[in-house]
């Protein structure tokens, strides 16, 4: 019976300590010990002696695990950042020591534990944001160990505080580590984010400069904060409706006073080949940022920055060239280097235009896809091919030069020739439209012959003696100065009073004369043709109607087309002409 009782025990103690004892354990007691006779004719008492030895052995072996006071699994820690220190205490078999491990990293080996059984992580254990599986487990002098102590504990942490230095609130410049400023004490503003309906601090060289409120959006902000001349610290924190305080966040500034503005570069450049050279004398500003060079390719863009494309940046100011290799042959493109210094102020070079512009045209006769068949209410078409030949993109005026009709209308008959003239595009783009011709007209800039118009009035004084005739003639005449090509009308009004005393039949005839001169232009009509390419065509056309001219009345129109710049400026010698149109009427139906 005696026997039957140990095996049981032994069976028990086997099935208990498998974890911390590796010999193999049956119900029969001869497999116990790998060193142990096996002869069954050993005495029960050697069998009761061995027995006895093993179990003092594993019962020396058991190790208590340790026991946590001061967290509970599940429990949930609030920081300031991603990482925080959690001290734990609780107690143990005295003369042991804890190990502690986070998410199965060993991260102290060294914990004792006293007299009293307690121990404590006085340095701290690091935990993470989020889930951390703390265990620790007890080892005692032997080097036997417990088994672990497992426990759950979150991280939690809020969004962090965040916010941007700005020069001001309307230009959004950012202000990082240095800040070259116009003032020795500048104000600048600050925006940022944190959790809805916090209470803000702002805090600039150790003193409360404002407290704020997040918005519902979680957005603050602060302007006229003012810093100081040399170093500045800003600090931000909040505090939370539950009431958690953030972790200040620290920016550095450093402020300069920069009261000089950069001195302009001289920018030349030529074109060779495929690419366009640029130079320029460099900067000699103590607070030189930047240059950034500027392209445009429209001439009625003056290059700017920042409102054009920048092409290349340099913030070495040393650097004095660039070759520019991204260009269309035979355009011309218009360059400006723009310096800025640290403290924002800008400086622009001269413009520069690579190849030197060329506003040319060419203006050719070219077959009508029209039927120009004239009859009663049926059109004459003139077609011209428009071609783009210099190397910018231009408008293209229309320019009158005279409606010559023949014979010349009499004004005092009930019905003269009826015309209509109009420039347009195939497309139905009109540029000019002149519906009611009933007259001759010639502009004043291209009158080389000269004409004279003159106007008859009659009058007789009260008592009906005496008969009054004025004749004034109007005379204009148009000629080319020497001086910058510039056309001068001359203008004679003759003004010629005959008063006949009807009594007698005595004329007394008074002649005056004045004559002054102006100078005058291309008589711009209609609209201009926009945006013609360099080497871009198109088919314009003039249309002419006989809408009330008699068989065989004639009308000759003659017009111009003139490249013109951005404000509007004829290049004279471009000018290109339709030379004489002539339409003959037929008769009437």
């Amino acid at each position: 019976m005696k026997e039957k009782i140990k095996k049981a025990l032994l069976l028990l103690l086997c099935l208990i300590f498998t974890s911390l004892y590796v010999a193999g354990c049956s119900p029969g007691g001869s497999e116990l010990l790998l060193t142990a006779n096996s002869s069954q004719t050993q005495g029960a008492d050697d069998s009761d002696n061995i027995v006895d030895s093993k179990l003092n052995e594993l019962k020396d072996k058991l190790v208590n695990a340790p026991v946590v006071l001061s967290h509970r699994s599940g429990e949930e820690i609030y920081g300031s950042g991603d990482r925080e220190l959690i001290f734990i205490r609780g107690y143990a078999d005295k003369g042991n020591i804890i190990e502690v491990y986070v998410n199965g990293l060993l991260k102290l080996n060294n914990v004792g534990v006293n007299d009293d059984g307690d121990f404590e992580t006085l340095s701290g254990v690091e935990i993470i944001g989020g889930k951390n599986i703390i265990e620790l487990v007890a080892v005692d002098p032997s080097g036997n160990k417990s088994d672990s102590t497992k426990f759950i504990i979150f991280l939690i942490v809020p969004p962090g505080i965040e916010y941007n230095i700005y020069e001001d609130s309307d230009s959004l410049v950012e202000i990082t580590d240095f800040y070259y400023s116009t003032q020795s004490k500048p104000t600048v503003y600050i925006k940022g984010s944190h959790l809805p309906n916090s209470q803000v601090s702002i805090q600039v060289n150790d003193i409360v400069v404002g407290n704020v409120q997040s918005g519902g959006g979680g957005i603050f902000e602060l302007e006229g904060i003012t810093l100081k001349p040399g170093n500045n610290e800003v600090a931000v924190w909040a505090v939370t409706e539950d009431g958690y305080t953030t972790v200040p966040v620290f920016k550095e500034i450093v402020v300069y006073k920069d009261l000089s503005v950069p001195y302009p570069s001289n920018l030349s450049g030529y074109q060779q080949g495929n690419n366009n050279y640029l130079s320029w004398s460099t900067s000699i500003d103590s607070s030189f940022d930047s240059y950034k060079l500027i392209r445009v390719e429209d001439p009625c863009i003056n290059p700017e920055y920042p409102e054009n494309d920048v092409i290349a940046t340099f913030g070495n100011i040393s650097t004095g060239s660039y070759v520019d290799s991204d260009i269309e042959e035979g355009r011309s493109y218009y360059y400006t280097l723009w310096t800025l210094d640290k403290a924002g102020r800008v400086v622009s070079s001269n413009v520069v235009a690579i190849p030197k512009p060329v506003y040319s045209i060419e203006f050719i006769k070219v077959p009508s896809s029209i039927s120009n068949t004239i009859a009663r209410r049926e059109w004459f078409y003139q077609a011209y091919e428009l071609t783009n030949t210099g190397n910018v993109t231009i408008d293209v005026q229309p320019i009158m030069l005279w409606l010559k009709l023949e014979p010349n209308p009499d004004e005092e008959m009930e019905i003269s020739p009826l015309w209509e003239v109009h420039i347009w595009e195939p497309n139905g783009q009109y540029y000019y439209s002149n519906e009611d011709i009933y007259s001759t007209y010639i502009s004043d800039w291209r009158n080389f012959d000269g004409t004279t118009e003159t106007e008859t009035t009659t009058t007789f004084s009260e008592d009906g003696l005496t008969k009054t005739v004025t004749e004034t003639r109007i005379t204009k005449k148009t000629g080319r100065s020497e001086v910058n090509l510039k056309r001068i009308m001359t203008i004679t009004e003759e003004t010629v009073i005959t008063e006949t005393d009807l009594t007698t039949g005595i004329d007394v005839v008074t002649t005056t004369t004045n004559t002054t001169t102006e100078i005058v232009g291309p008589e711009k009509i209609g609209t201009v043709i926009e945006a013609l390419e360099p080497g871009e065509k198109r088919i314009i056309e003039v249309k002419v109607q006989n809408i009330a001219a008699e068989n065989g009345e004639k009308i000759i129109v003659h017009f111009h087309f003139a490249p013109v710049d951005c404000d509007g400026h004829f290049y004279i010698d471009e000018i290109k002409s339709t030379l004489d149109i002539e339409v003959i009427g037929s008769s009437r139906n």
